[in-house]
């Protein structure tokens, strides 16, 4: 197993403990070192319009070099890294919301796409994804 799903695996059994409530980082008055290399989860919005499926996934501050894809008829993974602001690697955190280092987003698509026909664009933070909906011949499937 390469260290990138070990990181991920690692990463969504802390957010299962986070959830469960036995496992708080700010429950004391005691700070705690943040390790960059867990990982996050990018928000995602999914809407059809007209013949298009469109996917805007939330990713401000990433480098678009650092993104990988792959493409299914009904599926849309989605890898990359955001790299942590400053130089520090390790910091003595007080308050952390921000989410940085290495992600794994696969989309389940509610339709088929037509893979040919995705188009790609990153604004003002947003990965915006849109591809045609396969079409069906009456009869086929």
């Amino acid at each position: 197993m390469d260290k990138y799903r070990e990181k991920m695996i690692k990463h969504n059994a802390d957010d299962i403990i986070f959830e469960s409530g036995h496992y708080h980082y700010f429950n004391s008055h005691k700070t705690f070192i943040c390790d960059e290399s867990l990982g996050w989860r990018p928000r995602v919005d999914m809407y059809e319009s007209g013949d298009n499926l469109v996917v805007v996934v939330d990713l401000p501050f990433i480098d678009q070099c650092k993104l990988e894809f792959s493409f299914g008829d009904d599926r849309i993974v989605i890898r990359g890294l955001r790299d942590q602001i400053g130089c520090d690697k390790k910091r003595h955190y007080h308050k952390m919301e921000i989410d940085f280092g290495p992600f794994e987003r696969l989309i389940s698509l509610p339709v088929k796409i037509d893979i040919e026909t995705i188009k790609q664009s990153y604004k003002k933070g947003f990965l915006i994804i849109t591809a045609s909906k396969e079409k069906y011949i009456k009869g086929e499937q």
